[in-house]
């Protein structure tokens, strides 16, 4: 008897299987092109769902739907939450990321106040070990099947989500992207994974800010969810006045280093239909502009090789050996951040530069440089 665990402990693991439950539900939920006036309520109701596990005890009158329950959320606690959160912490680097190396540059520390802004979450921006203004800038690179050898030590920037909405400022952005271009002056592509802006009337920023970046062989855009609600052809029609060419929800071919490829944009579930690549050339190399990491499986079966995704932000909150808990995807926390190899297909996912929230922590923006390579030799 001296060995039984408190009751409390039990009850603990099974308040962590319930939040396990129902945050996989709202994860799900967030991943399908669901109206706002019916996502926003969820989240709260979630929330207070959570909150109120110990309610759960108070309801004797029904005791075997309790009881059926509370063995479900033990079994969640007690074994599933640990059996995922051991296999993130210690599944292996992907064969596909050949070399990683980060540096971090802490704008507040440069500008002050002034990265703060005017948006309408401004004051989460303020808080304590808030790590919205400490950007990451990534080199990845990574081995493409079926990569064409012209290919080889290609560089691509990668950009996504900067959810323009005045805070972060302007100036933010125009260090950051300062220093990609000071960084990696001239990479042969740019491409844009979507979520511009969070206001009516920022679009604005898209022209002055993004149309700085330069590229040798050409600078690529597809829209995101958050654009969706705020003048899409707007965002395009910015985005195209900059420089770029928005792909959209469709396929193209695209010459690069001499090489005629397939590039596909996929701005699904919000956008549809979704690409349809039945009348794309055969046999050419296919790469993929998708906001979301939830096109994933798309890819793999229409032939993708390299996927370049955005949308999850890493989950923007992560907790030290835990990880990602929000992530607005189908599949919950197996795509919130990095890169993804197999089924003959490369994916990497870019955490982004902002949020409508303006609230990171342990999740630093990111900026991504990818460096491709056939891995021949390697």
């Amino acid at each position: 008897m001296g060995d039984e665990l408190p009751w409390w402990v039990g009850f603990l693991v099974e308040w962590v299987g319930h939040a396990y439950v129902w945050t996989a539900l709202l994860n799900h939920a967030y991943g399908r092109p669901l109206p706002k006036w019916f996502l926003k309520p969820l989240r709260l109701l979630v929330g207070v769902v959570i909150a109120a596990f110990p309610a759960v005890l108070l309801l004797e009158p029904i005791a075997l739907p309790r009881l059926a329950y509370l063995a479900v959320c033990l079994f969640f606690g007690a074994a599933v939450f640990p059996a995922v959160t051991l296999y993130r912490l210690f599944r292996p680097r992907p064969a596909e990321l050949v070399a990683e190396a980060s540096a971090t540059l802490d704008v507040r520390a440069e500008l002050g106040p002034a990265v703060v802004g005017d948006g309408k979450w401004k004051s989460l921006a303020r808080l304590p070990l808030n790590d919205i203004y400490r950007v990451e800038f990534t080199d990845w690179t990574l081995a493409v099947p079926d990569l064409p050898r012209e290919w080889e030590g290609l560089t691509i920037l990668l950009l996504s989500d900067l959810h323009f909405h005045g805070t972060p400022s302007w100036a933010f952005y125009e260090r950051v992207l300062a220093e990609a271009r000071r960084r990696w002056p001239v990479p042969d592509l740019v491409c844009l994974a979507g979520d511009y802006v969070d206001t009516d009337t920022h679009h604005a920023w898209i022209g002055p800010l993004l149309g700085g970046l330069t590229a040798v062989e050409g600078k690529y855009a597809i829209l995101g969810n958050h654009d969706e609600h705020h003048h899409p052809h707007r965002v395009r029609a910015e985005l195209e006045a900059a420089g770029y060419v928005v792909v959209s929800n469709t396929w193209r071919e695209v010459t690069v280093r001499g090489v005629r490829t397939v590039l596909v944009g996929h701005e699904g579930p919000w956008f549809r239909p979704p690409p349809d690549l039945s009348a794309a050339p055969a046999g050419l190399f296919r790469w993929c502009l998708s906001h979301s990491p939830d096109n994933i499986p798309w890819g793999r079966e229409n032939g993708v090789r390299l996927m370049l995704c955005g949308h999850v932000h890493g989950g923007q909150i992560r907790l030290p050996l835990i990880g990602s808990i929000f992530v607005p995807s189908v599949y919950g926390r197996r795509f919130d951040m990095g890169v993804f190899g197999g089924g003959g297909m490369v994916v990497a996912v870019g955490r982004g530069m902002s949020g409508k929230e303006p609230l990171r922590f342990r999740c630093r923006p990111q900026v991504v440089r990818l460096t491709l390579t056939t891995g021949r030799g390697l």
